[in-house]
């Protein structure tokens, strides 16, 4: 009886209920047309007819003003740089002033400096190798310092028709220490002789004239050097006088 039963027990697990089908799996039944947990995350590629991925190449997403702005900033580098060796190439060496320098005053050489700079051909300039031609002469207008100097900056004085030119040595006290620039007004006062016996009398005599060069401190440091202009009648008269130390300078109001 037992062998009965053991057999009838094994005929139902291989019947249809109990044994898988051919070619089926043991486990749970899948849908029809599905597929495995890996290959359904995977993203589909574009094929072509052949069945091959699509290989046309990305279009090109460059902007064309970029492209532009770029060759504007080479051109304009260039421009840059080609300017900017002219200029160097164009610089020359001239002559500047250094301090200020008033209309009249005599050229020093602590007066003028050189500087390499490029100008246009409207500018009037002076070579550096002409700086020591300068020296002694007087400037014929004011020159501020940083200024280039010009053909017609610097030379001699002119006098003028029925004037004349002197200079004078006046001590300390005989010359006002306010500033007087070439042009200034000022009378050449007749003083009396200290020397002389008795004291002078009448009015001394007075001459008009015209500074046309700044004072400047003489070598003794003590005294003045003025050079002044005036009438050709009054000048043996005032260079006599000077010779004798017997002239002090005043400044004339307008």
């Amino acid at each position: 009886m037992s062998t009965g039963t053991t057999q009838r027990h094994s005929a139902g697990r291989g019947g249809a209920g109990g044994r898988p089908a051919a070619g089926g799996r043991r486990g749970s039944a899948r849908p029809a047309g599905s597929t495995s947990g890996p290959a359904r995350n995977q993203p589909q590629q574009p094929s072509t007819l052949s069945g091959r991925p699509d290989s046309r190449p990305l279009p090109n997403r460059r902007s064309p003003m970029l492209i532009v702005a770029g060759v504007l900033c080479a051109v304009l580098g260039a421009l840059g740089g080609a300017f900017a060796w002219t200029q160097a190439s164009r610089a020359e060496s001239v002559l500047v002033m250094t301090r200020d320098v008033a209309r009249g005053e005599q050229i020093r050489h602590g007066d003028l400096g050189v500087v390499s700079i490029s100008v246009g051909d409207q500018v009037e300039t002076l070579p550096a190798s002409r700086l020591d031609q300068l020296i002694g002469h007087s400037a014929l207008v004011d020159l501020p310092r940083g200024a280039l100097l010009g053909a017609g900056a610097v030379g001699d004085l002119p006098v003028p028709a029925g004037s004349a030119q002197l200079g004078l040595k006046l001590a300390g006290g005989r010359v006002p220490a306010a500033s007087m620039p070439a042009g200034t007004r000022i009378s050449v006062v007749e003083v009396a002789d200290a020397d002389a016996q008795g004291s002078a009398s009448g009015t001394p005599r007075t001459f008009e004239a015209t500074v046309s060069q700044a004072p400047v401190r003489a070598e003794d440091r003590t005294s003045w050097l003025l050079d002044i202009q005036v009438t050709q009648a009054d000048a043996a008269v005032i260079a006599d006088l000077a010779a004798r130390d017997l002239v002090a300078v005043i400044v004339r109001g307008p």
